[in-house]
């Protein structure tokens, strides 16, 4: 019988979609997840925008084997999913001007403030923005960019994610809810310098926790859309034969960038995201991991960790390349690689097997059936 009740996410059992510890829910069976900040790969899409994905065994992205038998999933009425998207060079002018109309200069804490762009080694603001916490605030800026944007001969939003139409069919930008906090507004770039999407930090600061990211979507107002889990390129007109970094984040891709100038740094939203377009970016190149520090004793982090690496070898394998992959390491003090970066640590190469013989037990079992399924 299949189990109906459902459990929130938290630091000893995070998302195994996303890797973080909150917002994001599980069924108590851990068979299937909603995944509060990617919907990329999902089974379906909720109608309040959440991912849902079905761990299925015979998935090959999700081989957790839980040794449990259960029923088949009933069927489902099919869920609303995301509105087509606006082409690409649509999406970068829009989201150029928007940045360009409330920039990240205009907000002091995003910048100065704890965790902003100077604090993290970041010293080049164009792509980031200031999202006005207000409502109203909002929609001024709505009204400027639409004016400005309108005098180039753009007049449709639609299929930007984070726009949409009221019922009066005025065009929004994100929530129709005032928000508690400064939120920074993050672009995401593609091989080509093109945005594809935006995300939002919340700059709050709260002891001992990061900092809270949700995409700029609209997915759950009516023909709204949702903008996938693209993978950030922190530099995309350095590419060469350098080799290619990839860490969590769009922030802590552009501190490596900025320190790391000798590779070509890629962000992804979470762990468990966006690992195709980082194997065909690294496809022929050496390949490091530098996810968060908690892939030594986080299960979940580590099986996402392990399934990236499953990719890479079944990459190798099709495309006859043997470029080397390694997994940075540094003080496991500190958790990501920005931190350790800004605070000169030093960095450690480690292969395959010498991470898996750091791993906790628990996440040596994990990261290994991965690698090794059945």
């Amino acid at each position: 019988m299949l189990a109906t009740g459902y459990k929130r996410v938290s630091k000893k059992r995070p998302c195994c979609v996303c890797g973080k510890p909150d917002w994001c829910s599980t069924t108590v069976t851990e068979t299937i997840s909603f995944c509060a900040r990617s919907t990329l790969n999902s089974d379906r899409v909720s109608r309040y925008g959440w991912g849902v994905f079905y761990h299925d065994a015979s998935r090959s992205d999700f081989s957790f084997d839980f040794k449990r038998n259960f029923k088949q999933l009933p069927k489902t009425k099919k869920s609303k999913v995301s509105h087509e998207m606006a082409p690409l060079a649509i999406r970068d002018k829009v989201y150029r001007k928007l940045i360009e109309l409330s920039p990240a200069t205009s907000n002091h804490v995003i910048v100065k403030g704890r965790g902003g762009l100077l604090e993290r080694g970041i010293l080049d603001f164009s792509h980031y923005g200031n999202l006005p916490r207000l409502i109203n605030e909002r929609r001024v800026l709505v009204e400027r960019l639409v004016e400005e944007l309108g005098k180039e001969g753009l007049r449709s939003f639609e299929g930007i994610p984070g726009f949409w139409r009221d019922t009066r069919r005025r065009l929004r930008l994100w929530s129709e809810q005032d928000a508690f906090d400064d939120l920074m507004l993050i672009a995401f770039v593609g091989p080509d310098d093109l945005i594809r999407a935006c995300q939002i930090r919340f700059m709050r600061y709260i002891p001992n926790k990061s900092g809270r990211y949700v995409w700029l979507s609209s997915l759950k107002e009516k023909d709204g859309c949702g903008p996938g889990a693209p993978l950030h390129h922190a530099n995309p007109c350095s590419r060469s034969a350098k080799s290619i970094l990839v860490t969590e984040g769009a922030l802590k891709a552009a501190t490596a960038q900025r320190l790391l100038p000798d590779r070509y740094v890629v962000g992804n939203s979470g762990v468990a995201t966006s690992h195709r377009e980082i194997i065909e970016t690294a496809r022929r190149k050496p390949l490091e991991i530098a996810f968060d520090n908690d892939s030594f004793t986080n299960p979940h982090v580590a099986r996402a960790l392990a399934a990236l690496l499953r990719s890479r070898s079944a990459d190798q394998r099709s495309f006859a390349y043997d470029d080397a992959v390694t997994i940075l390491s540094w003080d496991r003090r500190v958790k990501g690689l920005d931190e350790a970066l800004l605070a000169s640590l030093k960095l450690s190469s480690l292969t395959v097997a010498e991470w898996l013989k750091g791993l906790t037990p628990e996440c040596r079992e994990q990261a290994n059936r991965q690698l090794f399924p059945g």
